[in-house]
């Protein structure tokens, strides 16, 4: 390579050293823990947090990891807005006139109240211990005499790592903003009524029971669901449900659901998202290994959104001790007198 060449490479590169050096000068950070008011303050993790400049209007955003530590760097300076939106469980988190100074990293500790207003035994604290990751366990995913994999088990409960990307009819932006306003009081599963299809799974533990002709899908507090995997159509008139008609069929060592028959009366998700009798519900599960479940929920109604839309979770296998038990709604029911709504 003629030297000059050479010479005029290591320049560039210097350079482009210089100035991402500089611009790491001329920013700053800001950075802390996402932690519930309750408990004496568990950590949050998957919480998302925004750092909006109050002069540009330009934003940035992290999630807390498991700890619930973040970090949001490369701020120029100025003055931040910071806000943490994690629905249904905690109320949303606004703090203003958050500065940011060149090559220093302000602290700000985010301390989350929940609607149930801290309640000692009913709290996002609580909340956190459901939802924080579980170790699982290793080896190849078990198969049935036919060849398929089995999915049976209990499965631990799982918030969407991918939430998808929903394009709301404006019907239904509008509609969601109002719940989301009212701290989502008037979600179903407040009065006693089911998760529905699109969120059975998220707080689970939920046990799968697999033949060669139905799956069986029992979830701690919610209703049974059968899918069924004997070539049968979706019933011509039916009679709309909470969680609809269910049928199965293996695409290889995935199993795709088809769901329709829906009455529209519960939530797609903690948006506030409506269902509405038009819905159909597409589930593909997937077994990759001994301890893991993937999921994907594709949700199709074209009388509230723009075009289908698909929402992703990963179920750890539960340790063998962990079934799940008889729980009744009403039976000593706490919850509601602490509610926005009351």
């Amino acid at each position: 390579m003629p030297e000059a060449l050479v010479r005029s490479i290591a320049c560039a590169c210097m350079t482009a050293c210089c100035a991402v050096a500089g611009l790491a000068q001329n920013t700053g950070s800001i950075g802390g823990r996402v932690l519930t008011a309750a408990g004496g303050g568990e950590p949050v993790p998957n919480a998302p947090v925004e750092a909006k400049n109050e002069s540009t209007g330009a934003s940035y955003s992290a999630k807390s990891a498991a700890n619930g530590s973040y970090s949001l760097s490369g701020l120029a300076p100025g003055n931040y807005e910071i806000t943490v939106n994690y629905p249904p469980i905690f109320l949303p988190f606004s703090r203003k006139d958050v500065a940011v100074q060149t090559a220093q990293t302000a602290r700000l500790d985010v301390r989350l109240d929940d609607v149930l207003l801290n309640t000692l035994g009913d709290s996002g604290a609580e909340f956190v211990k459901l939802i924080a990751p579980q170790p699982a366990p290793k080896g190849l995913a078990p198969r049935t005499r036919e060849g398929k994999p089995d999915l049976s088990g209990v499965w631990l409960g799982a918030l969407p790592s991918d939430p998808g990307k929903p394009e709301p009819l404006p019907w239904v932006e509008a509609l969601s903003n109002k719940r989301l306003q009212e701290m989502q009081k008037d979600i179903p599963s407040a009065r006693c009524l089911p998760f529905g299809v699109a969120m059975s799974g998220v707080f689970g533990p939920t046990k799968f029971v697999q033949t060669s002709k139905l799956l069986l899908i029992m979830e701690e507090g919610d209703l049974p669901r059968q899918v069924f995997l004997d070539g049968r159509s979706h019933p011509k008139d039916p009679n709309p449900s909470f969680y609809g008609h269910s049928i199965g069929r293996w695409e290889k060592d995935t199993l795709m659901v088809d769901t329709s028959g829906l009455n529209g009366l519960t939530w797609i998700n903690f948006d506030g998202f409506p269902q509405t009798e038009m819905q159909r519900v597409t589930e593909r599960f997937r077994r990759p290994d001994l301890g893991h479940l993937e999921v994907e929920v594709t949700v199709d109604d074209p009388s509230a959104f723009q075009k289908p839309w698909t929402m992703k979770r990963v179920h750890s296998l539960a340790p063998k001790d962990v079934d799940i038990l008889e729980y009744i709604c009403e039976e000593n029911e706490r919850d509601r007198t602490h509610t926005p709504s009351q």
